[in-house]
Formats: structure tokens, C-alpha cells, sequence
């Protein structure tokens, strides 16, 4: 067991500050689950509360050198979790007022309804279809088109190369295409 595991919060703080990456880990090993939990209280969603949980302590990396704690390093994952939340509701929102802008200027058109029930069935397939991706082509997958992140951004928030970005998003082209067709 390491010294740095009996430090305090605000001294691995200080050390985090300071670019120590053992104080890093042992925040991250302290607080994981705590984030994580929260995140899925909010969510429901398994893997984009892994995804929100990785975020915020690779922000917390990124912002290391600036970062002010106000109050303890549980209140701050505490609003970071809320706010990571928020920003899931905000997203889903968007994208919800972006179908229905899509079906509003589409029911011009004669079968509207039935229109919009194949349009949600078509929705539901793709949904099964990227759930069944391998876990980093789907991870690489929906950064690109659920949050319209460049391929330049998914390699830096992965930490993968672009052209294992664009390998990915390739794969999962080509098999949603396939399978789209087959059925």
C-alpha cells in the first residue's frame, strides 16, 4: 500500500496540482464509484454513465494545473456528475426537437403517419444494430454521430490515432449498411 493512499483529499489535490499521476490515480480509485453512481442515478444508462464518469476525471487531468476546489473533492464530482447529467438531458433534448423539426416538415407529405411509424422503426433497428458493435467501434461510432465530435476529437478523447477512428467508423458503416439492406 502506498504512502499517498493515507494522504487527505486536499493534499492529493496539491500533488494533483503539482502533476503527480499517483495522486491521480488514487483520486480516481477513491471516487470512481461515487461518480459513477451518480452519473447512473441520473441516467439510467450504463454505458453513457461510464462514459460521462471517464470525462470528468479526464477533465479533471486536463484542468489539473488551474483547478480550484472550492469546497471537498466529493462536492466537486458531486456537480460534476449533475452537470454531466444535465448535459445528457440537454443532448437527448436536442435530438428529440431535431426529429420532430424532421417530421414536421416531412408530414407535408400524403401517409404521414405512417411515414413516422416507419421512421421510428427504422430508428429502433439502427439502435439494435450499433448496440451490437464491437464496444470501441460503437464507443467511436456514437462520439461521431450522437455528439458530432471530429475524428480528430474522438482520437484525442480515446486516446486512439485518427486512422483508428476512421477504421472504426468504416466498420460500422459498412456493417449497418449490410445488415440495413438485409432486412
Amino acid at each position: 500500500m502506498s504512502l499517498l493512499n493515507l494522504y487527505s483529499d486536499e493534499r492529493l489535490l496539491r500533488l494533483l496540482q503539482a502533476g503527480d499521476e499517483r495522486a491521480f490515480k488514487i483520486i480516481f480509485d477513491r471516487y470512481w464509484d461515487q461518480v459513477y453512481t451518480a452519473c447512473y442515478r441520473g441516467t439510467r444508462a450504463r454505458e453513457e454513465s461510464r462514459e460521462m464518469t471517464q470525462d470528468i476525471f479526464k477533465s479533471l487531468w486536463e484542468r489539473r494545473e488551474t483547478l480550484h476546489v472550492a469546497s471537498t473533492l466529493s462536492d466537486y464530482f458531486g456537480k460534476a456528475a449533475r452537470y454531466q447529467t444535465y448535459n445528457y438531458y440537454r443532448n437527448q433534448q436536442t435530438k428529440k426537437r431535431h426529429l420532430d423539426c424532421f417530421f414536421l416538415d416531412y408530414c407535408g407529405e400524403e401517409n404521414c403517419t405512417e411515414n413516422q411509424v416507419l421512421y421510428q422503426q427504422l430508428e429502433d433497428r439502427l439502435d439494435q444494430l450499433v448496440d451490437k458493435l464491437p464496444c470501441q467501434c460503437k464507443k467511436v461510432f456514437l462520439l461521431s454521430r450522437t455528439e458530432n465530435l471530429t475524428h480528430k476529437q474522438i482520437s484525442e478523447r480515446l486516446n486512439i490515432s485518427t486512422s483508428t477512428v476512421e477504421y472504426h467508423i468504416g466498420n460500422a458503416l459498412r456493417y449497418l449498411a449490410k445488415e440495413l439492406q438485409e432486412s
